[in-house]
């Protein structure tokens, strides 16, 4: 009795961490114990997820390509190129001058607003749109299109004010509809009428012109010149049945007809 009066705290401390242990190592059964179950559940599951379909990547491989090298667009300066995706296919021919096409271009002015005085019966105060980007305010017919930042070249002749009757649908009747006319020119050339509010097509057709079958489209004017394979052509004519050019070497004159 002695011994248990004397180490009885030592016995039950003792005790107490024999029962602590003893509780650790059944947890820790009991834990692997549910892990177990619980891997034993989820592999049948997992093994009947099936594989994704294959996803085709061509799609996106070409619109990086296109991000890295976009196509050209399509200019209508006579400077630059056409864009490659309205290049049609062209019949080969032993010539390598090869005339796609003949078209007309916009004529680079717009006559886009005016004012009018009823009492003198004559227009004043005009607006007019220089190719969409500029534009010019020109008090009366006969000055110039131009202003302190730039001159068109064209000057004002005449003025005659029209109107015709259209039908609207957006009201279900007839109406009146302006069709003023704006006559300019510039020194040297034919004069030009432009119609209130509507474009106007150059007097000049424009020649699309590719270097051999595989070449690029270019705009070509009267009295410029081609460079193809190392030799100079002068088109000295346009129509929209052909263009007549002169081999700058030799002086042979040629008549090309249009692809299309």
């Amino acid at each position: 009795m002695d011994f248990l009066k004397k180490y009885y705290d030592k016995l039950v401390l003792a005790t107490a961490l024999l029962a602590l242990i003893a509780s650790a190592v059944w947890l820790s059964l009991k834990i692997n114990g549910v892990n177990s179950e619980l891997t034993a559940t989820q592999v049948p599951h997992q093994s009947r997820i099936e594989a994704s379909p294959h996803v085709d990547m061509q799609g996106y491989s070409n619109a990086i390509a296109l991000l890295k090298d976009p196509p050209l667009w399509t200019n209508k300066s006579p400077m630059f190129s056409l864009s490659p995706s309205s290049q049609p296919e062209v019949t080969v021919t032993n010539f390598p001058v090869i005339l796609m096409s003949v078209v007309r271009e916009p004529f680079k002015l717009l006559f886009k607003a005016y004012s009018y005085d009823s009492q003198k019966k004559e227009g004043y105060n005009f607006q007019i749109n220089f190719q969409f980007r500029r534009t010019f305010f020109v008090r009366a017919v006969g000055d110039e299109i131009k202003d302190r930042y730039g001159d068109t070249g064209y000057q004002l002749t005449k003025f005659e004010r029209k109107f015709t009757t259209v039908y609207d649908p957006t009201v279900g009747g007839q109406r009146e509809q302006d069709v003023s006319e704006l006559t300019v020119q510039h020194p040297g050339e034919n004069p030009v009428v432009l119609v209130y509010l509507q474009e106007t097509e150059e007097q000049e057709p424009v020649a699309i012109v590719r270097c051999g079958p595989t070449g690029t489209d270019y705009k070509y004017r009267r009295g410029q010149q081609i460079f193809c394979n190392n030799r100079t052509y002068k088109v000295v004519d346009i129509d929209l049945k052909q263009m007549v050019i002169v081999d700058v070497q030799t002086e042979e004159q040629r008549v090309i007809k249009p692809q299309t």
